[in-house]
């Protein structure tokens, strides 16, 4: 099991980008997409877009991806 402090934020462990994917019941991919970034906006992830979609009749598969850093960034893992 990983130990880190309470005041860590896990978050700066990850390298480049978070990938969420899953199932969505919608109407058409558009509801999808627009649902599929909504739930990126409400879990916090500010620099978004969707990888992947496939509407399959009564939902979408889909793959979210949450840029968390970019090249340039401050990196916290680096100094671990």
């Amino acid at each position: 099991m990983l130990y880190m402090k309470e005041d860590n934020n896990i978050l700066t462990r990850i390298v480049d980008s978070l990938d969420i994917e899953t199932f969505i019941a919608c109407k058409n991919e558009e509801e999808g997409r627009m649902m599929g970034l909504a739930i990126m906006n409400k879990l916090g992830f500010r620099d978004t877009d969707i990888v992947f979609i496939e509407f399959l009749g009564c939902g979408a598969r889909i793959r979210m991806r949450a840029n968390i850093h970019k090249p340039g960034d401050s990196y916290g893992w680096l100094y671990l």
